[in-house]
C-alpha cells in the first residue's frame, strides 16, 4: 500500500470521527470495567494509561464485548502458537483488512515479542516476500487463503504440520477469524486511534 493509499484509507476509516462514541471509565458497566482491567493485565498495560478506544467503545454492548474479550484474552495470553508467529498472522489479517487500528496495536505487541522492523515491512508484501523460511511463508500464506478462498490450501497445511501439532493448527483459522472479525468491527465504527499511534504508517 503507497502512501496516498495509506492516506486515502485512514480518511475513510478515520477521518469523520467515530460513529458511535466511546464511553467514559465512570460509565463502564461493571462487567465492560472488569473485562477492560483483565485485558489490561493480559497485555500487560498499566492501569494508570488511557483505556483504549476500542474498549471504551465496545463498552457500549458489554456482553459481545465480554465475548471477544474472553477469545482474545486466550489467544493473548494461553495460545498454542507462539507469540511471534502469531503476531505475524495478525499483523497480515490486519494488513489485508487495511485495518489503521488493528495493525498498528498489533505492531507495538509483535515488537514485544521479538518480530524486527524487516519482517513488519515484509508482512505488508506478504508471502511472496524474499526473506521468509518455507514455514513462515507459509503461515503468511495460509493467512492470505484464509481470507481470499476461506480454507487453508493442502500444500499449506502440509508445511505448517511439519512443525505445527493438531492444537496449534486448530488455533490457525480461528486466530485470523477473530482479528478479521474486530478489524470489521473497528474499521466500520471508525474506532479513534489511541494516543501516539501512526494507524497503518507503524512499522
Amino acid at each position: 500500500m503507497r502512501d496516498q493509499d495509506i492516506e486515502a484509507r485512514h480518511a475513510q476509516v478515520l477521518g469523520s470521527g467515530q460513529r458511535i462514541a466511546p464511553l467514559q471509565s465512570e460509565q463502564f458497566p461493571p462487567e465492560a470495567t472488569d473485562l477492560s482491567s483483565r485485558m489490561r493485565s493480559t497485555l500487560d498495560y498499566a492501569d494508570e494509561n488511557p483505556v483504549h478506544h476500542y474498549f471504551a467503545t465496545m463498552a457500549h454492548h458489554p456482553d459481545l464485548f465480554r465475548c471477544q474479550m474472553e477469545t482474545g484474552m486466550l489467544l493473548l495470553g494461553k495460545s498454542a502458537i507462539p507469540p511471534d508467529e502469531r503476531e505475524l498472522a495478525v499483523l497480515r489479517t490486519a494488513w489485508l483488512c487495511r485495518a489503521p487500528y488493528e495493525w498498528a496495536e498489533h505492531v507495538a505487541l509483535a515488537r514485544r515479542f521479538g518480530v524486527s522492523a524487516d519482517e513488519i515491512a515484509m508482512v505488508r508484501q506478504g508471502s511472496t516476500a524474499a526473506g521468509w523460511d518455507s514455514h513462515r511463508r507459509a503461515l503468511l500464506r495460509a493467512v492470505e487463503e484464509l481470507l481470499d478462498d476461506k480454507a487453508i490450501t493442502d500444500a499449506t497445511w502440509q508445511t505448517l504440520a511439519a512443525r505445527w501439532d493438531a492444537k496449534q493448527m486448530i488455533e490457525l483459522p480461528a486466530l485470523v477469524g477473530q482479528y478479521h472479525a474486530v478489524a470489521l468491527v473497528q474499521n466500520s465504527l471508525r474506532i479513534a486511534l489511541n494516543e501516539g499511534s501512526e494507524g497503518l504508517r507503524a512499522g
